[in-house]
């Protein structure tokens, strides 16, 4: 029987497997609170490929010189926005690899420098999984003692057919990337288990991962042999893994704070559209100030407004996609003035108009 790691992510239902409505309404796939870790690496190597990833990283919103601005936070919906643009540009199916195979220690900021002070490969997972919020990850993290020795399970945050190969992809290419640039080059995991089937492209992930490949298993899991797991890594140090890991500590309960109160402004927000809850209430609400409320927004690298957008735009991406509204009751139901607002907001917010997106829509159903 499987056990969870103490302070590992236990398995939730969560979103999922929820439907698109569902999914587009949960306020984590507006919210900027992901580090854009995976977007710079997109960004590379699709450089060096050639293909500047500059135009769909304004249509969401985003820029090159924003990706690698301390600090910076983006939405899982300019996330994937960004990264189906790539996908389609660059025309490589394996494309999530190739991002997971381009990455080094370095490329998760603290996390990697935590990776290798750890005393040990089994504590480099622990921390790793601890703080992979830190290290910019799409998908949620787990931890588990097996058989064979530990694995670690990822689950995706929401129903996203289109992108789930690429993440996992990603996701355990880079595991395995960073592990062999901190610790040895000719490390190989025990196993690894996807449940999407063989891909046209199945062969590389033997020649990267070097073990054996399950497609189709019941759950994503990338597993780590017994006798690897309490290994010394060549870079332990107890004194700068306590600097690294209380840094690292101070960054998540930031960022909780951060995800607590842009969320609950976020809710807030929704449930009240078409009206918007004056930010002087909001404050009240909470029992601070406004000038406090501006601040302590501010600090988290957002405004008021810039919630309301975001609210909006996810409301609108919703309604547009899910139904057949006439525009002007959409607009009346985001709070515009009229239809015409509407298109001003849609142009900005997505680089298209209204029937551009309900027409690419149709044809992809």
């Amino acid at each position: 029987m499987a056990r969870h790691e103490p302070g590992s992510t236990p398995p939730t239902e969560g979103p999922s497997s929820a439907p698109l409505t569902a999914r587009l309404a949960d306020p984590r796939y507006g919210s900027a609170t992901i580090t854009p870790h995976l977007l710079r690496y997109l960004t590379l190597v699709a450089a060096e490929r050639g293909h500047d990833l500059g135009p769909a990283l304004r249509r969401a919103g985003l820029s090159v010189a924003a990706l690698s601005a301390v600090g910076q936070r983006v939405s899982y919906r300019q996330g994937s926005s960004v990264i189906r643009e790539a996908i389609r540009d660059l025309g490589d199916p394996a494309l999530g690899l190739a991002v997971g195979r381009r990455q080094r220690v370095t490329a998760w900021g603290l996390v990697g420098l935590g990776l290798q002070a750890s005393p040990s490969l089994h504590d480099a997972l622990r921390l790793g999984v601890r703080h992979h919020g830190v290290a910019g990850s799409m998908l949620d993290y787990r931890i588990e003692t097996v058989p064979a020795g530990a694995a670690i399970l990822a689950t995706a945050r929401y129903t996203d057919s289109g992108l789930r190969a690429f993440l996992l992809e990603e996701a355990f290419g880079s595991i395995v990337a960073l592990i062999r640039d901190a610790w040895h080059e000719e490390f190989t995991p025990h196993s690894v288990a996807v449940r999407h089937p063989r891909p046209s492209y199945g062969d590389e992930y033997g020649r990267w991962f070097r073990c054996p490949v399950t497609f189709g298993a019941p759950d994503d899991r990338l597993v780590f042999a017994a006798e690897t797991l309490e290994r010394p890594l060549p870079g332990a140090d107890p004194y700068t893994l306590a600097q690294v890991t209380g840094l690292l500590d101070a960054a998540r309960a930031q960022g909780r704070e951060r995800q607590d109160l842009v969320q609950g402004l976020e809710v807030s927000v929704a449930r009240a559209l078409p009206h918007v809850p004056p930010l002087g209430r909001q404050a009240l609400e909470r029992g601070m100030s406004e000038r406090t409320l501006r601040r302590r927004l501010a600090e988290h690298g957002t405004s008021y407004e810039a919630l309301v957008d975001s609210v909006r735009l996810v409301r609108a991406e919703e309604l547009m996609l899910t139904s057949d509204l006439p525009l002007h009751r959409i607009a009346r139901m985001l709070g515009f003035s009229d239809a015409r607002t509407l298109r001003r907001a849609v142009a900005r917010w997505f680089g298209t108009n209204p029937s551009a997106m309900r027409g690419s829509t149709a044809r992809s159903r």
